[in-house]
């Protein structure tokens, strides 16, 4: 890593597109880089998908900062254009919602409006190093683009490993278990994960996917699940044979899942 900080350190100006609709927008992302990012050298400023697909062509930027919601085609879609970026991205958006959701489950970078400094100079910074390393974010937007015209269960999530991510379809999760800051990721067709982060992220991740906290420390697929138990102690029996509890604090919604899903 330190061959790395050197490389960057002594790289020129980092050419960067700014896509945004809004001139006001990019008028104050522009200030924030020369204040916080000096390094950065914004060789045009699109305020359209078809501005930047030209600008892009023109100018080879090593970074594209872009915006999701814009009126006529979305920030999603510049890739349609791409099928192999040689750029890397920041996704620049005011809305938590599902954009953020996706660019969160293929692993890529985003800044929220209003920018802060930190957060600016941070993702900046390890985009550099990514693209240093000679490895783009080719992977994570092509996986990003299949995710966005696929149905549900064929979604891909990035998982982090030691040696970059892991993208696996979330159709072949079992089951989420939590190790403190980890989870256990279990699946169908291949031996389980342990990754670095919490079961609320993979929570909020999977949330629209029929994934469902039966437990404190246990996240399930509703499609892997074999068998419900009643009892004084209810519980249920996933494809792969295991017992998990399911807590009486959340059995009321989980018989609710049950009755929509046979409807």
């Amino acid at each position: 890593m330190n061959l790395l900080i050197h490389r960057y350190m002594q790289m020129d100006k980092i050419k960067t597109l700014i896509v945004d609709d809004e001139q006001d927008c990019i008028d104050t992302l522009k200030t924030m880089l020369q204040l916080h990012v000096p390094e950065v050298e914004v060789v045009a400023e699109c305020r359209s998908v078809e501005q930047a697909v030209e600008a892009i062509q023109q100018h080879r930027p090593q970074l594209v900062m872009l915006d999701i919601e814009m009126p006529h085609m979305n920030g999603f879609s510049l890739f349609q254009f791409f099928q192999h970026p040689h750029f890397e991205v920041i996704f620049v958006t005011a809305y938590e919602n599902y954009a953020l959701k996706a660019i969160k489950f293929n692993a890529l970078d985003y800044i929220l409006k209003p920018y802060a400094a930190a957060e600016l100079k941070s993702a900046v910074q390890k985009c550099m190093r990514k693209y240093l390393q000679q490895a783009p974010a080719e992977h994570h937007l092509s996986t990003l683009i299949y995710n966005l015209h696929q149905h549900d269960q064929e979604q891909k999530i990035a998982l982090p490993v030691a040696r970059g991510f892991q993208f696996v379809q979330v159709k072949h999760i079992i089951r989420c278990e939590a190790l403190g800051s980890y989870t256990r990721v279990y699946f169908t067709h291949q031996p389980h994960l342990v990754v670095c982060r919490t079961l609320k992220e993979f929570e909020f991740l999977l949330e629209d996917y029929q994934f469902f906290r039966v437990h404190q420390s246990h996240l399930i697929n509703y499609h892997h699940v074999h068998q419900f138990v009643k009892g004084s102690h209810p519980y249920v029996i996933m494809d792969d044979g295991t017992e998990i509890e399911v807590a009486r604090r959340r059995l009321q919604d989980f018989l609710q899942l049950i009755s929509r899903s046979i409807r």
